[in-house]
């Protein structure tokens, strides 16, 4: 009910887009009546595709759908006469074009990878309809590539000028709101609440939101405020969010470990840390130089105050100083980016552990969803346009066109199909109401006055719609379907059968669209969420076998990333489901740790590497066994030979290549066996005196 009535009760900024969005339409189409555009309500309805809240963002989406368009209607200018007398071929050419140019769009995953798919679908739709007239692709072409300019241009001007609402504020907001939802995960997990469902399901949405941020920004450099210029330093602290998240559920496991160790009492220092750690992100404010030299003898005691109980209690004890290290690191980072954001000031930043450089953001891509979307619009494409061929259908054109259409704009969708019906029960609704206006309303305006006030009074009640995520498909598939089916142009054109027949064709293709998506392209948010888990176990059998992929940006990055798309699919998934027990991050840190062996054991001795060697091959044995059956718990084989590294690593001095490699192949112990019992490491006197005087 409380849904509904926000629903039916915009807000005045949503009452202002809507009539921004409906002015600017208007304009372009009063331009386009002016100077004798063959199609008007392509301009009008381009308006209502670009149309954004936020006014960088819809300067970035004109511009993308500007080049996309203006690609596609060169390929129409190629493909159409040369192939016009094979329809066969031509079929296939223009499906396979936009097979690829989807697939692009899928692999891109940024606000450009628009540009792909309107390069795609644009083909569609300038070369289905002027088959039967080939020597007009030029014009044609050009004709769109006009009218979609003006629509472009008339939504970003009138949303820059009147009322524009920035990105750059919007941008800051979320990135405070981000900022205190950390601080209260990191606060939530030192008080030993690590594994409740609430700060599970918070940490799986904090992870969408800081990879959604990259995208975000995007946006800002488009826009006007004063932010555009920070755009660096904003993407600096989106990196910095990314990896908080692996640091702070890390102390979950580190902790948890140590507390058994001690029998869930840690240490007195350890236990001061924890207070000053917390003190430090409840008050967000940046840590002086003297309570950073404090923190750092008070992490040296909790280490030497560890190792006094027992070695592994020393072990543990340098993993949570470690990790809190980093915590702290990477919070005073973020607090520092967000004031360098806010005054335009430039501050040097302290954490560099996994590398700050991500000039080429490595990012997940699904080549195997990229390939059977492609396959979905090929078949679509080629089903529509054989029922034209077959039947002779005079607009028969249209079925081929949205087809193809209506499967690009759903492709990154786990299961489009239920969003594709919506669409077409908009459509159906929408060719009914244009039919009624067209019909019974159009034949008493004369002129343009007129004209426009009548569409306002369907246009601005619609528009209302797109300013709501729960309905905006509905809003979105009114206002650029109603002008279209209208086919507004400078003279009323009163032909119920070319009506019905071009807008039945249309419906057509989308039912076609809907059938063939239905039947061979849409997979459930567990199967996604399966071959997201696959690929970064993936990552991690090779950072095992390959020493030279030793890539820790990329690692860091790209699982990351995984765990964005994976968290809004895992809130759909049922709890008791096999997929959804499955910690994404875990396997993140397994990784990193995985790497951080890799990178060390060239500077150890041979026979310290060979020890580590057994570690990686049995890291990658077992995430290539969970490739093969996903629940697969690692082996005893593998807990006896993380303890004999250990055993190994503890007596071998004070080597900042042993300290990493220990410390690593400490957290993949605690990691992979939270259960397993104590370490108790075997080493002569004269080595833990060796240990004990160089640890810290």
């Amino acid at each position: 009910m409380k849904n509904n009535n926000v629903a039916m009760n915009p807000s005045l900024g949503d009452v202002v887009f809507s009539i921004k969005t409906f002015a600017a339409a208007m304009l372009a189409l009063l331009i386009a009546l002016c100077f004798d555009l063959t199609n008007p309500y392509w301009a009008v309805g381009t308006v209502y595709i670009v149309a954004h809240p936020l006014s960088g963002a819809s300067t970035s989406k004109a511009i993308y759908r500007l080049i996309g368009t203006a690609l596609g209607g060169a390929v129409t200018v190629i493909l159409i006469p040369n192939l016009v007398n094979s329809p066969e071929m031509l079929t296939l050419a223009i499906s396979l074009w936009m097979a690829f140019c989807l697939g692009i769009s899928l692999l891109d995953r940024t606000p450009r990878s628009y540009s792909f798919m309107l390069a795609g679908y644009t083909t569609a739709l300038t070369g289905f309809p002027i088959v039967a007239n080939p020597d007009t692709a030029f014009t044609y072409a050009t004709a769109r590539v006009e009218e979609i300019a003006l629509g472009i241009i008339c939504a970003a001007v009138v949303s820059r000028l009147f009322f524009p609402r920035h990105a750059g504020p919007v941008l800051a907001a979320r990135i405070d709101a981000w900022l205190k939802d950390g601080a209260e995960l990191a606060i939530g997990t030192l008080s030993g609440r690590g594994r409740d469902a609430s700060l599970q399901a918070a940490t799986r949405r904090l992870a969408a939101d800081a990879v959604d941020l990259h995208s975000f920004t995007t946006h800002v450099a488009y826009d006007t405020s004063g932010l555009r210029d920070m755009v660096g330093r904003t993407r600096l602290l989106q990196q910095r969010m990314v990896a908080m998240l692996p640091i702070v559920s890390g102390l979950v496991d580190v902790l948890h470990a140590f507390s058994k160790a001690t029998d869930g009492k840690l240490t007195p220092a350890a236990n001061e840390l924890v207070a000053r750690v917390t003190s430090l992100l409840s008050s967000r404010s940046p840590l002086s130089e003297d309570e950073r030299q404090e923190m750092l003898a008070l992490m040296e005691k909790a280490e030497t105050e560890g190792r006094e109980q027992q070695e592994w209690n020393g072990l543990l004890a340098h993993n949570f100083t470690a990790r809190l290290r980093d915590l702290v690191q990477i919070w005073g980072d973020c607090l520092s980016l967000r004031q360098d954001i806010e005054s335009g000031s430039r501050h040097d930043l302290r954490w560099k552990r996994f590398g700050t450089s991500f000039d080429r953001t490595p990012i997940h891509r699904d080549y195997g969803m990229a390939i059977h979307s492609g396959v979905s619009v090929i078949l679509a494409t080629c089903i529509a346009t054989a029922i034209w061929i077959y039947t002779a259908w005079p607009q028969g054109s249209a079925a081929a066109m949205m087809a193809g259409v209506l499967c690009c704009i759903f492709a990154t969708m786990d299961d489009p199909a239920p969003a594709m019906l919506k669409f077409l029960n908009v459509a159906i609704i929408t060719a009914i109401v244009a039919f009624v206006f067209e019909f019974a309303l159009m034949p008493l305006i004369h002129g343009y006055v007129p004209l426009a006030a009548a569409l306002g009074l369907v246009l601005i009640p619609a528009g209302l719609m797109m300013t709501r995520p729960s309905v905006a498909l509905y809003g979105l598939g009114f206002c650029v379907n109603f002008p279209n089916m209208l086919s507004l142009q400078d003279r009323l054109t009163l032909d119920p059968a070319s009506f019905i027949n071009s807008n039945s064709a249309m419906i057509l293709g989308l039912v076609i669209a809907c059938g063939t998506t239905a039947l061979v392209r849409s997979v459930g948010a567990e199967w996604t969420v399966h071959r997201l888990l696959r690929s970064g176990w993936a990552d991690i059998v090779a950072a095992a076998r390959r020493p030279e992929g030793a890539d820790f940006t990329g690692l860091l990055y790209r699982m990351v990333d995984r765990f964005g798309l994976a968290a809004p699919r895992l809130a759909m998934i049922p709890a008791e489901a096999a997929v959804a027990q499955t910690d994404i991050l875990r396997d993140l840190r397994n990784g990193l740790n995985t790497l951080e062996l890799q990178r060390h054991k060239q500077l150890v001795t041979r026979e310290k590497r060979a020890a580590i060697d057994n570690v990686l091959s049995g890291i990658a044995a077992h995430y290539q066994e969970k490739q093969k059956k996903r629940d697969a718990e690692p082996g005893e084989e593998l807990l006896r030979t993380l303890d004999e590294t250990l055993t190994s690593l503890v007596d071998h001095g004070k080597s900042s290549a042993v300290e990493s490699a220990r410390r690593a192949a400490t957290a993949l112990r605690y990691s992979l066996y939270p259960d397993a019992a104590s370490l108790v490491p075997k080493i002569t006197k004269s080595d833990d005196q060796l240990v004990k005087e160089h640890a810290a």
